[in-house]
């Protein structure tokens, strides 16, 4: 029996943790912490839980944190980005073994220098360098046995599981920039009370946001740098080898310049008037004008053989946000006009880009298979 805490459990993501892992008979939940319900029933905020409606929300401030790490075998933190860094320090103390699985952002980056240009001075450094990276469906060598795992945000997972395998195959032109656009649902903003996000301002509305400056595009910028610039033993293949990653002389601010060196990214989210979901296109370069179509698919095929999640789409079908939501899944699809490669995949921003990503995640530090209890899960929200 798995014992789990999630903490921050009344956020999209945290909720649909609880809902994911309530029918699993290998899981027991023991602490489900959220500041704004404490002491409510489930059922009694979400009334869809009512098989489960004895359990508490308990607020984390009033509870021990001895208690959590006492009494749990993982920890999921569904928190803002600088309140898991702050928590991980204090359970650790009581428990050093205990497994870690951060949804937030506070430990995606290898380097601290580009988590603190991009977010906050990082409250917890010392503990970066042993979290790995759970982009699950690319690293799971690296997360089978980690104690620490962050999830990666919902736009890196839509664009790196598309991207890396190509990136890996050395088949892109770097001379030209890699340019991803990408469509998300209205939950991916979180419980906001900001009113670009209520009803009627959202519905029939599609708008770009912080362009140039969404959070996630060093983050995707990172993970692609360290697959074009390092190899597997510089990025480390576990949390007891995994270094800080890139070397000292690349902090981001100098891998935003250097586009003599290295390839623009280039990155434009949009919110789309649906609950959930993620569309992503890709447009790329190719290397050299004989690479075809049966290449690039022995390319995805091989790379994703033993996938469960990660579907290449054929006979020109197109991902569609409709065939993935309430899933773990990530549709890939491609269309290539003579050196030019347009990428399309389409994933759920709170499934495979948050909740199910993490529960795939602790199904490998567990040593379990990576689809275990895996099936896809009736909605909510």
């Amino acid at each position: 029996m798995i014992k789990v805490s999630i903490l921050g459990a009344s956020g999209y993501s945290g909720i649909y943790l609880v809902h994911a892992l309530s029918s699993r008979k290998d899981v027991e939940l023991i602490h489900i912490t959220s500041q704004s319900n404490a002491g409510k029933p489930i059922s009694e905020v979400f009334p869809s839980f009512n098989k489960i409606s004895k359990t508490k929300l308990i607020n984390f401030e009033k509870l021990d944190e001895q208690q959590i790490a006492s009494s749990s075998d993982v920890v999921f933190l569904c928190l803002p980005h600088g309140k898991s860094s702050l928590i991980i320090s204090a359970i650790l103390k009581f428990n050093p073994s205990i497994k870690i699985i951060d949804i937030g952002a506070d430990f995606r980056f290898d380097k601290l220098e580009n988590y603190e240009l991009n977010y906050e001075k990082h409250a917890a450094p010392d503990l970066n360098k042993y979290f790995v990276y759970g982009l699950a469906d690319i690293y799971e060598d690296r997360i089978r046995g980690s104690q620490f795992v962050s999830n990666p945000g919902c736009y890196p997972t839509g664009a790196l599981l598309p991207l890396l395998p190509l990136i890996k195959a050395g088949i892109i032109n770097y001379d030209y920039p890699v340019i991803i656009d990408s469509k998300s649902g209205i939950s991916g903003a979180g419980k906001s009370i900001n009113l670009a996000y209520q009803f009627c301002e959202a519905q029939n509305s599609v708008r770009a946001y912080n362009i140039w400056k969404h959070r996630h595009l060093p983050e995707i910028k990172e993970k692609i740098y360290n697959e074009i610039f390092l190899t597997d033993t510089e990025t480390g293949s576990g949390s007891e080898t995994r270094s800080l990653s890139l070397p000292n002389k690349y902090y981001m601010s100098e891998l935003l310049s250097l586009s003599d060196k290295y390839p623009d990214v280039i990155f434009t989210p949009h919110i789309i008037p649906v609950i959930r979901g993620i569309l992503t296109t890709i447009y790329i370069k190719l290397n050299s004008s004989i690479i075809d179509n049966n290449k690039i698919e022995d390319i995805y095929n091989n790379f994703y053989k033993n996938n469960p999640f990660v579907v290449l789409l054929e006979n020109g079908i197109l991902p569609d946000i409709k065939n993935v939501i309430y899933s773990n899944n990530c549709h890939i699809a491609f269309s290539k006009n003579n050196n030019y490669l347009i990428l399309v995949s389409a994933i759920d921003n709170l499934g495979k880009g948050a909740s199910l990503q993490a529960i795939q995640n602790m199904n490998l530090m567990f040593g379990l298979s990576a689809d275990y209890e895996m099936q896809d899960f009736t909605p909510y929200p």
